[in-house]
């Protein structure tokens, strides 16, 4: 069953550095299933695309893997639990409304 993390509770799964493997990152496990099963319309979106980025938290224990959404700078965060080798949940990422000025 998914489940929809809050800020707060994604903000948890941030550990510095965050580093950038998207282009040396081997699948801990298949996320398109637990992706399948997210109600988009709840979330406000219609589509996703591919992959954009793939996150690692400083601890090495988190994957925050960024899918991209037809709405202009929101990303759909998947985090997956690196050594339990499971999805925990995912967050709907808005640039535009968490970066502000």
């Amino acid at each position: 069953m998914p489940y929809l993390f809050s800020s707060e509770e994604f903000s948890g799964f941030f550990t510095p550095p965050m580093r950038d493997v998207t282009q040396s990152a081997e699948p801990v496990l298949d996320i398109w299933p637990y992706v399948d099963s997210i109600d988009l319309e709840a979330l406000g979106v219609t589509g996703l695309h591919d992959v954009r980025h793939l996150y690692r938290d400083g601890a090495q224990r988190f994957d925050h893997i960024l899918i991209g959404t037809e709405r202009f700078n929101t990303l759909l965060a998947i985090i997956v639990d690196r050594d339990g080798k499971a999805v925990l949940g995912h967050h709907l990422l808005d640039l535009n409304r968490a970066y502000q000025s």
